[in-house]
């Protein structure tokens, strides 16, 4: 009884389990200075692009006690972008709000250029 019931167990988290390691092997995020890429499928053929400037609001969501999350973002045209177990979710949800409110200008730089 106690190996059907640990063997039930197994085969009802079984889907889940799957759907977890085959989004860590095939589903990849990219933040870059100018856009955000998300790259998915076996061969990495499917790739969605999107530019900052596209932003409207970027959420949170954390799982198990915070240690990774979701980051979901809508974009202007009201679209909503999923990023699921994404490892320091946080510093990520920040520097894609800061990045949609305008990325670093060279001008508030103002110390010496050149030699």
């Amino acid at each position: 009884l106690l190996a059907n019931l640990l063997l039930g167990f197994t085969l009802f988290w079984l889907p889940l389990t799957l759907a977890a390691v085959s989004r860590a092997f095939f589903l990849r995020y990219r933040f870059t200075n100018l856009r955000v890429t998300v790259i998915s499928g076996l061969t990495g053929g499917d790739r969605s692009d999107f530019g900052y400037d596209a932003i409207k609001d970027v959420q949170v969501v954390p799982r198990l006690v915070g240690e990774w999350g979701d980051v979901i973002i809508t974009l202007k045209d009201g679209t909503k972008v999923d990023l699921r177990s994404v490892p320091k979710f946080r510093e990520v949800a920040k520097y894609c709000q800061a990045m949609a409110e305008g990325p670093p200008s060279a001008a508030a730089d103002v110390g010496p250029k050149g030699f």
